[in-house]
């Protein structure tokens, strides 16, 4: 196995070798310009981040962007598909939440690398009383879409990433839309682009 993964290695080197001897100069500047207009906005929210912290604000923390800004005891769950984009959603809510009221106590995460006394500390924050505990954001991987009970107090669940298997979607769903559930009504949400083909096939 090792002399075939180096006899890979070494082709993948090559063809990458032969491919960037020709690369021309209008490519290279294409590349430039690319890199700078991603540099330029890759720490700026996109659209769904954007209508997040809106829904944030009408649903959970009417005065967001006030210093010391109350919540209510609403409580929401965000299931995102890569560690990588749970890391970047959390720092941009946790930017837009800033100032109010307890803001780091707020957010937490629920990821396939934690231990099994931290997922049972988190677990058990989301489901307390809200009252008593001030969690009310859960950002969460695809770790959490089975087995996991979260329905406590928590009827809103967000997919920011929607894979494509709609079965995963369901077991998403599943955290909260299940027995023992207080609200008469979950709402399970997802991001629409009406400008992106592929999103027919969640519409």
């Amino acid at each position: 196995e090792e002399e075939i993964q180096a006899e890979e290695d070494a082709q993948m080197a090559a063809a990458t070798q032969s491919a960037a001897e020709a690369v021309s100069a209008t490519e290279l500047e294409l590349l430039e310009k690319m890199t700078q207009i991603a540099e330029s906005t890759r720490h700026r929210p996109d659209g769904r981040v954007k209508k997040l912290i809106e829904w944030i604000q009408q649903n959970q923390c009417p005065d967001l962007g006030q210093p010391g800004a109350r919540w209510n005891n609403r409580r929401v769950l965000i299931f995102t598909e890569y560690t990588d984009t749970k890391r970047y959603l959390e720092h941009q809510l946790q930017q837009a939440i800033a100032l109010s009221d307890r803001e780091r106590e707020r957010i937490d995460a629920f990821t396939g690398g934690m231990g099994d006394e931290q997922r049972e500390r988190v677990k058990s924050a989301f489901n307390a009383d809200p009252q008593y505990h001030p969690l009310r954001i859960l950002i969460a991987t695809d770790a959490a879409r089975e087995g996991v009970n979260l329905q406590n107090h928590c009827a809103d669940l967000f997919h920011f990433d929607v894979p494509w298997n709609p079965s995963r979607m369901e077991q998403r769903n599943g955290r909260i839309d299940r027995k023992l559930q207080r609200k008469s009504e979950v709402r399970c949400h997802y991001f629409y682009l009406a400008q992106r083909p592929e999103d027919r096939v969640i519409d």
